[in-house]
């Protein structure tokens, strides 16, 4: 069977400031929107008033204020910019990303690639919601999960954990983590979804989705974020499983490298192997992302396996064919899949990665 893991950036739309190809400029987007928001939970704009306005003229286009009511009428600003509330209790509401729509074109290479990768069962990562998924699985996929599961998790802007499924490998049940907290609070900026899956000769499949905190552009507190909850998927990999025996598979995009301090607490695990060093893949031939213009190749999507798991390792690898200028990257060893000449075609920034497990 085949376990598969598959950052899709989303399968029918996206926030538009999330769908962009210059990712640092979507940052200082995201950065602003972030710094709006907080300073319309104040409860007197008095002191911030000129800020507000002068983030909200730059950020507009990329946002939605969704209002219940309001003091002001239907509308937090007027056409200008201009705030028509005094603080945070003349209005009842919130800030929303404005999405767009994926090309039919797109939403179809990014079901091309989980019909060529054909796992057992699919780990996805960046999934808008339940409906979602079972509408691309039923139109797109054709159906191929009969099981499917997502759960809303702690990031606002619809990019959720999932899994999918096949009927000969059924979901038996499922745990979220999206309550986690330790002494500074909430853990998983996304969640830790563990799901049980019946095997044949009825044993049980533990597959823990992940998504950790992304790189951002105050590097301590993110990378304190990432390393936060790879300690706690350690620590729920200690304590509730016996990696010596229970069958386990950790995977998802944790946003780091394998020897990054941040993900130390994961990769440290007793009993947790990395499938491609169980097949000695090359470790220059790893990476799942790239970044900017100086190429920055990243092997940030994963794989584990439990100690149990280990002997069961048949293969592992990649399937980058849903990337934008594959060919270039790649020196010409591997070629996108036809028709992907434009970055708004590609199926996703990430390539998808999978394990073949004789259980």
């Amino acid at each position: 069977m085949r376990v598969a893991s598959y950052n899709v950036e989303n399968l029918f739309s996206r926030p538009a400031v999330l769908n962009m190809k210059d990712n640092d400029y979507a940052a200082g987007i995201l950065a602003q929107i972030a710094e709006l928001t907080g300073l319309l939970e104040l409860k007197s704009y008095a002191g911030e008033k000129s800020r507000i306005e002068k983030l909200h003229a730059d950020v507009k286009k990329y946002i939605s204020i969704n209002i219940r009511s309001s003091t002001a009428g239907r509308f937090l600003f007027s056409a200008d910019s201009k705030l028509l509330a005094n603080g945070r209790t003349d209005w009842d509401g919130f800030v929303d990303l404005q999405r767009e729509r994926f090309s039919e074109e797109q939403i179809k290479f990014t079901g091309k690639v989980i019909k060529e990768v054909a796992a057992d069962v699919q780990c996805l990562v960046e999934v808008e919601s339940a409906d979602t998924l079972k509408r691309f699985n039923t139109d797109i996929i054709d159906s191929r999960f009969s099981d499917r599961i997502v759960i809303d998790g702690n990031d606002p802007r619809g990019i959720d954990i999932a899994l999918g499924a096949v009927k000969s490998v059924p979901i038996l049940s499922a745990r979220t983590n999206i309550f986690a907290r330790d002494k500074i609070g909430t853990i998983f900026s996304r969640d830790c979804l563990e799901v049980e899956l019946r095997l044949k000769k009825d044993r049980r499949l533990h597959v823990l989705v992940n998504h950790f905190k992304a790189k951002d552009r105050n590097k301590e507190e993110s990378d304190a974020k990432r390393r936060r909850q790879a300690a706690e998927v350690s620590r729920i990999l200690q304590t509730r499983y016996n990696l010596k025996k229970d069958l386990v598979v950790v995977a998802g995009d944790l946003n780091d490298e394998p020897d990054s301090k941040p993900l130390a607490p994961l990769i440290r695990t007793p009993n947790l192997h990395n499938c491609f060093d169980l097949v000695d893949r090359p470790l220059d031939d790893r990476w799942t992302y790239y970044y900017g213009a100086d190429r920055q190749y990243n092997t940030i999507d994963y794989l584990f396996v439990s100690e149990a798991l280990r002997k069961h390792v048949v293969d592992a690898g990649l399937e980058r064919r849903g990337m934008w200028k594959l060919e270039e990257l790649t020196g010409g060893k591997e070629r996108p899949f036809k028709g992907i000449d434009d970055w708004k075609l590609a199926a996703s920034d990430h390539a998808a990665i999978w394990v073949d497990l004789d259980v």
